[in-house]
């Protein structure tokens, strides 16, 4: 499920950076459900194979292919990060927003 979406319209290009969400839903050993939900960031460039980026927005359910990128950097505080990104080959709308959590 997306969270965000910033879109950048350059000269001969456009590009988006999504954050995205994906939840695993268990169950705990006392029997209880539970869910782990990991944040990361989908890179995509409209092309071919990624069509309107405009048509992603918060809550829409997306389908995602591409390559996984683990990179670090560190901030203004001196802070050392680690992120994983999707850098898409493409990007496909499932629907327009989620309604009750599922797809």
């Amino acid at each position: 499920m997306v969270g965000n979406v910033r879109v950048t319209t350059f000269p001969d290009s456009v590009m988006g950076n999504i954050s995205v969400a994906t939840n695993y839903m268990y169950m705990t050993r006392d029997g209880q459900p539970a869910a782990e939900t990991t944040w990361f960031t989908v890179l995509a460039r409209e092309g071919k194979a990624i069509e309107k980026l405009s048509m992603v927005n918060k809550g829409s359910a997306l389908q995602v292919v591409g390559r996984m990128r683990s990179r670090s950097y560190k901030d203004a505080e001196g802070i050392d990060h680690n992120v994983m990104e999707v850098i898409a080959a493409k990007v496909e709308v499932l629907n327009e927003t989620l309604t009750n959590g599922t797809v």
